[in-house]
């Protein structure tokens, strides 16, 4: 197996732009890129749950993922999500972002016609990695949305042994336990990112030293603060910074759900991404005019002042 770096701070979970028409629009990317990397974010990850990746098209993910690979940097990572309903589009997907040259792949287990058995769900992933093996290769755990429900420590011990590139799994899960045998496994060899904004200080506190978001893309100042509180031994501070976050995740998850309440606070924030698509469907006049309520009730726009990200 190789021995990657590991991934230190935050990965946003970025948004796919669409235009009005509901096509996709790459070419807001560079604007997104340069706004995260101005809010000290550590890269993103493209095509995901919060960018919609399962209602795009193949070449539409590719799209999105050319667009953001050129701004991949040293302190800028590029990590794009290829998994699929299927084994042949997902491989794909992972020999493109070789191709183009981006830092790492993600893959969830399939959603439809799934399985709970560890050795299908590895095989699966072999697969896939394989088609991209110059590539750091992370599993995706979303047991939530996939029905995928394993011990990830056992996928990734068995999986070590199938996979070369085999770096560590993005860990979108409340089970702790399997987290923290997965970041002690094998000597600590493997990248446990943590998948949870609202809970990330439980995560810091098992070893965990970064994570990947939905909520990076408008608040990651109060991130940033929460684990320089957690590693600066300030645990009240840590703690505070926490419920900063999950006023403003409550907020959210009440309108539809993390992507299209995620996407309507970004443009709050002052970045467009326009419309999500459809089966998703987008808020109505009555429903912002009450989440800037909701929001005014919170520190997000006292948050937004702090950080000068208004207007940009």
């Amino acid at each position: 197996m190789i021995n990657y770096p590991k991934i230190n701070g935050l990965i946003a979970a970025v948004f796919t732009p669409f235009h009005p028409d509901g096509s996709i629009n790459p070419a807001l990317v560079s604007t997104y890129a340069d706004r995260l990397k101005r809010q000290g974010v550590a890269g993103v990850f493209v095509n995901g749950s919060s960018g919609e990746g399962m209602l795009l098209s193949v070449e539409e993910r590719k799209a999105m993922a050319e667009a953001w690979a050129v701004h991949g940097t040293a302190d800028f990572k590029i990590i794009v999500h290829v998994g699929s309903t299927s084994v042949q589009i997902s491989k794909e997907l992972a020999a493109h972002s070789q191709q183009i040259g981006v830092d790492a792949v993600g893959c969830m287990a399939p959603c439809f016609l799934t399985s709970s058995d560890v050795d299908v769900i590895v095989d699966y992933c072999q697969q896939v990695a394989s088609a991209a093996p110059e590539l750091p290769f992370y599993y995706y755990h979303l047991p939530v949305a996939t029905g995928a429900h394993i011990k990830v420590n056992q996928l990734l011990e068995r999986g070590s042994k199938r996979i070369p590139n085999l770096a560590g799994v993005k860990f979108t899960y409340t089970d702790f336990m399997d987290m923290h045998q997965c970041l002690a496994l094998q000597g600590g060899r493997f990248d446990v990112l943590h998948g949870h904004d609202e809970i990330l200080i439980n995560g810091l506190v098992l070893g965990v030293q970064g994570a990947i978001g939905t909520t990076f893309n408008f608040i990651p100042e109060v991130y940033h603060k929460l684990m320089e509180a957690y590693q600066d031994g300030d645990f009240a501070a840590a703690r505070a910074y926490q419920m900063q976050s999950i006023d403003i995740v409550t907020v959210m998850l009440r309108y539809v759900n993390a992507v299209v309440g995620g996407k309507a606070i970004l443009k709050l924030a002052g970045l467009d991404c326009g419309p999500c698509r459809t089966p998703l469907r987008n808020l109505t006049s009555a429903e912002w005019q009450q989440l800037e309520q909701d929001l005014q009730k919170t520190d997000f726009f006292e948050l937004l002042t702090e950080s000068r990200l208004v207007g940009l």
